[in-house]
């Protein structure tokens, strides 16, 4: 692995552990709503609920939004968005580097998407520097609250939006399943 560029190193390790859930991250720095597509997260615990993120760098060494505004206030919501062509393409335009809002990209205003499936309201709770020298941060959430369409827990899981090796945005998978009955306790 190490003697790969970042760019194949990426591709491979996109490829290999995808699908993976994209969610918009939405944040505050005073006034200001931003909003940044993240797949880099997973739930760790559920109990205390326990989300882990990691923010990198721009490529330029400055550090995201996301991740000075979670410093700063500490809330963030995780949303989930349906898996349909719109939310694709809201989540590709949130991706762009902009001086204002990434909301004023899109057909909302904020600070919740119009096609949430479900959104986790996170505090953050633990901020790590990854090791080796990697200059992205592991960020460990609280999930105080979930925004859901029901209140009884989907059994087979939602269908969200996600993204399949390095760019391809898709729905998560639905064609066919199998039930896991060999569970470790």
């Amino acid at each position: 692995m190490d003697e790969l560029d970042h760019a194949s190193r990426s591709t491979w390790l996109s490829a290999a552990a995808s699908p993976r859930p994209l969610a918009l991250v939405s944040t505050r720095s005073g006034d200001r709503e931003n909003l940044a597509p993240i797949t880099s997260i997973s739930v760790v615990s559920n109990t205390p609920p326990l989300v882990v993120m990691s923010l990198s760098q721009t490529r330029d060494g400055k550090k995201r939004d996301t991740y000075l505004n979670l410093k700063e206030n500490g809330e963030c919501e995780l949303q989930f968005l349906a898996a349909n062509h719109k939310s694709a393409t809201d989540a590709d335009l949130a991706g762009k580097p902009i001086d204002g809002s990434e909301w004023e990209l899109l057909d909302s205003e904020g600070p919740i998407h119009p096609l949430a499936v479900v959104v986790m309201k996170c505090r953050l709770i633990e901020d790590n520097p990854l090791p080796e020298g990697a200059v992205a941060r592991l960020l460990t959430l609280r999930v105080e609250k979930m925004l859901v369409p029901s209140y009884l827990p989907p059994e087979d899981g939602l269908s969200i939006l996600c993204q399949h090796g390095m760019d391809r945005l898709t729905p998560s998978p639905q064609d066919w399943g199998h039930i896991a009955t060999h569970h470790r306790s």
